[in-house]
């Protein structure tokens, strides 16, 4: 397996219909790509993601979300199309030692093909090689698809705020 470490590296993911996807540390750069993943999901993808109807990120959050020292934030392409991006991975420090917090988008066109599964086990991977004990994710309680990954992870609820779950995942 690629150091996800490594600014260059690469991970493969095969669907279940066997598509070929890669994943990759985002860059500054990749903005626009991201913005237009955000354009291509629909409202309630968005608002399971972002707990509200969010149309995309702005160059301020962006540069948060991209710079290694905040966490690490992959971005994932079909294997023949680097620069089309359809998912969105996010292993962000939070101000608790060795607690990053977890959150994916992926587009609507590519999800329920074992995306999402896969990128949540890579970012246990992630979090781990940088030096995370525990992650958190913060799910709707209508979000089942996020939850049955999550609950694939050992998940436990920390606690429910409205709708909206806190999990914890050991890792």
């Amino acid at each position: 397996m690629p150091d996800a470490g490594c600014r260059g590296a690469t991970h493969s993911i095969a669907l279940t219909d066997g598509t070929a996807t890669r994943t990759r540390n985002a860059t500054p750069g990749d903005l626009a790509p991201v913005q237009e993943l955000h354009r291509r999901c629909s409202l309630g993808s968005r608002a399971l993601r972002y707990h509200a109807g969010k149309s995309g990120i702005s160059p301020a959050e962006w540069r948060q979300l991209s710079n290694p020292e905040r966490g690490t934030t992959l971005v994932t392409t079909p294997a023949d199309r680097a620069d089309h991006i359809i998912a969105m991975t996010n292993v962000m420090r939070t101000d608790q030692q060795g607690v990053g917090e977890l959150a994916i988008l992926v587009e609507d066109a590519w999800q329920c093909r074992g995306l999402g599964t896969a990128l949540a086990e890579h970012a246990t991977t992630v979090a781990r090689r940088e030096g995370h004990h525990t992650l958190t994710a913060a799910v709707a309680a209508s979000n089942k698809p996020m939850l049955h990954v999550l609950e694939r992870l050992d998940a436990t609820p920390a606690e429910a705020t409205g709708p909206v779950l806190d999990l914890r995942i050991p890792l």
